[in-house]
């Protein structure tokens, strides 16, 4: 099932996973970007085609019910405390209108805490822009930052999808997006120090700013945004105290960046004529992009990390209907050397992958595909046993993913560990 592309061998990619297989437990086509003259081309992988692996049902599912509610309404898992072993979820009713953050003991399976909208505050509270829920806005911000702190460490990961919100491992500042205060179409960032002092515009000149991300230090910010309309969504960098960021030349149609683990470069997915390229930038000081590796003919390609950052995946999807599927190409984050790439036919959206090399993503009617990147091997948690979603914010618990299902016909919702080890017999090959 993999197929590898002029990469380490076998053993050198099992060599590599080996070492975090226990680790402790811990988020229309563009015109060419114009690159500096010299920077280095990185040909397409998608060519030829990744072997297809379509992913057998598993004869045993290793899902384990953490924690079970009966909300009814949206639900979302904003991320997962792995030292305390906590989720934290938002919860979104209708009739009457409701909104509140639960804190949930994984270990326990018991509601720590919850914080609820007062009425008054819904309307600003559901707005894509940080809102208070029940208390000041500086009084709830500082909160709701404390409460995102528990959930990092962030600058691996993409931000948060709603609201624009940002923080460091630093109590102080942290980040939030709000409407432009003269007026204005547009979305601002400002920034906040962690005594709920007055907010700072961060982003000058801007028309629109989202995505925020601290490096590991929290000195410095990267997001995606634009200084005109249309937007075309350039890769941004400002440190902290300065209030002008920089654009990064030679990427379009940026998506929401990440850092690499010690905070060097900012990893984003851009465009480069018809391709679309996962770059690397070197921020300090700031460095030509560089196309760690680059797909053909994929739409709403994305990466991820996997937790201790040394290695990428990048997801695209191919064709419609019965026949989608999507290419994942594993890179070393250090140079883009490519380990193995894969197809997974029905599958729908991003990957969420391990220290370990394994993945998981969602599939066609709330199924998981689960796949073992070093053996190849792969299952699948087929639909009968509920929609499964959440994967914006799951995290992996050494090899045990923590994600959100909703069983069908049964009120509320489960917060569940799938056990992935298990399920891709990883202890039979390594």
């Amino acid at each position: 099932m993999v197929s590898p592309v002029r990469g380490p061998s076998f053993s050198a990619v099992a060599l590599l996973v080996a070492s975090a297989s226990c680790v402790p437990p811990e988020g229309a086509r563009d015109p060419e970007p114009g690159l500096v003259a010299g920077a280095p081309r990185t040909p397409a992988v998608s060519e030829p085609s990744p072997k297809r692996a379509e992913p057998k049902k598993a004869a045993a599912v290793h899902v384990d019910l953490r924690y079970r509610d009966d909300w009814f309404g949206g639900i979302t898992l904003l991320g997962v405390d792995g030292g305390k072993s906590r989720a934290v979820i938002r919860l979104e009713g209708h009739g009457p209108e409701r909104l509140a953050l639960d804190t949930i003991d994984l270990d326990k399976g018991t509601r720590v805490d919850r914080w609820e909208a007062k009425p008054e505050r819904l309307e600003g509270a559901q707005a894509g822009s940080f809102g208070p829920l029940s208390g000041t806005f500086e009084a709830d911000a500082v909160r709701f930052a404390s409460m995102l702190r528990e959930l990092g460490p962030w600058h691996m990961r993409p931000a948060l999808a709603s609201p624009t919100f940002a923080v460091s491992p630093k109590r102080a500042p942290f980040l939030f997006g709000a409407p432009p205060t003269d007026g204005s179409q547009g979305d601002w960032l400002f920034s906040m120090s962690g005594d709920g002092a007055a907010s700072r515009r961060v982003d000058q000149g801007m028309l629109a700013s989202y995505s925020p991300v601290f490096d590991p230090a929290g000195e410095s910010v990267a997001f995606r945004g634009c200084t005109g309309s249309p937007c075309d969504y350039g890769l941004f960098v400002v440190k902290v105290g300065e209030d002008r960021p920089r654009r990064i030349t030679g990427i379009t149609a940026a998506s929401p960046p990440a850092w690499t683990a010690d905070g060097s470069a900012v990893l984003t997915v851009g465009s480069r004529g018809a391709e679309r390229c996962l770059f690397k930038v070197g921020v300090n000081p700031v460095t030509v992009p560089k196309p760690l590796v680059c797909v053909k003919g994929l739409e709403d390609v994305s990466f991820s990390q996997d937790p201790e950052g040394r290695t990428a995946v990048l997801a695209g999807l191919r064709g419609r209907d019965k026949a989608q599927a999507v290419d994942l190409t594993w890179v070393l984050v250090a140079d883009g050397s490519v380990l193995a790439t894969h197809t997974i036919p029905h599958a729908v959206g991003s990957s969420v992958v391990s220290a370990s090399g394994l993945l998981a993503m969602p599939m066609q009617k709330g199924a998981v595909g689960l796949l073992d990147l070093v053996t190849g091997k792969s299952s699948i948690i087929p639909s009968e046993h509920g929609w499964f979603f959440g994967f914006e914010g799951a995290r992996w618990l050494a090899d045990k993913l923590v994600l959100l299902r909703k069983i069908e016909g049964q009120k509320g919702f489960d917060i569940v560990t799938i056990d992935a080890r298990t399920m891709t017999e990883r202890d039979k090959w390594m």
